[in-house]
């Protein structure tokens, strides 16, 4: 069986008084509703043939307390690792990027949502260049012409776009997204998300591979975003990944879904 690497996981800690919640209201309340433990998703893992896990800082469980993560990831190494997100807003965000790296981020996470800022606070790109470590870009589908933009005047670090910038999938790959194809550095992280709005007009295989075409499988990375999506089975939802890249090549099929990844994190298994 092809492996397979989570690239989008978000656990909440079973011992709420050492983690306490800090939600930023941004999203519902998943992290109640369905809160998955590291230990818990060890075991999922286990359960369906998935090789190991990024752990994807929630901001909207914890905002920016990222202990969870870092600790989480550093009690099972190799199966799990971190990406942590400073706030961008914050007193001193360089000096933050550079203390989360210090403490086992193995990524960090730029949030823009709100107003699509990507290239201040120049400092924590600084932070992510000197420990050669990927970003992870997240920004609405309004954005994507500003990070086009921004991308020559960025740090050439592997750079990851989250849920593909939530783009609108109903004409096959937007001009907008296809756009940042020119960008070698930068991959598409294919979340249930993304293959969600892409399943809505059509066969999910078909959109993968028109992926392929324009950004090459060795840019684009499957992430589950379990358990702020959790409206199946974690199973089911790998299942769903297996059948996007059903399509593909064997080789396409192995970068999609775990070779992709492991060059962006080489510490996973």
């Amino acid at each position: 069986m092809t492996a397979v690497v989570d690239t989008h996981v978000h656990v909440i800690a079973e011992d709420e008084a050492a983690y306490p919640l800090d939600p930023s209201g941004a999203t519902g309340t998943w992290y109640r509703d369905e809160p998955c433990s590291v230990e818990r998703l060890v075991r999922l893992l286990d359960a369906h043939d998935v090789a190991s896990a990024v752990l994807v800082q929630a901001i909207s469980a914890y905002r920016f307390d990222n202990r969870y993560a870092l600790d989480a990831a550093a009690a099972h190494p190799g199966r799990t690792t971190a990406v942590a997100c400073p706030d961008l807003a914050g007193p001193d965000p360089g000096a933050e990027a550079t203390r989360l790296v210090e403490a086992g981020a193995r990524g960090l996470r730029w949030v823009a949502i709100h107003d699509g800022g990507l290239e201040e606070p120049a400092a924590v790109w600084a932070a992510a260049a000197q420990a050669r470590l990927p970003v992870v870009v997240t920004i609405l589908a309004t954005h994507l012409p500003a990070l086009a933009d921004a991308l020559p005047r960025l740090p050439t670090v592997p750079l990851a776009l989250d849920h593909c910038g939530f783009a609108d999938f109903a004409h096959g790959v937007p001009d907008d997204l296809a756009a940042l194809a020119d960008a070698p550095n930068l991959a598409l992280k294919v979340s249930t998300i993304a293959l969600d709005h892409a399943a809505a007009h059509g066969d999910v295989r078909e959109l993968l591979g028109e992926l392929v075409d324009r950004f090459g499988a060795h840019r684009l990375m499957w992430g589950s975003d379990y358990s702020q999506t959790h409206d199946r089975p974690y199973g089911e939802v790998v299942e769903y990944a297996r059948h996007a890249a059903s399509k593909l090549g064997d080789e396409d099929r192995d970068a999609f879904l775990a070779g992709t990844a492991r060059a962006y994190w080489p510490e996973l298994a």
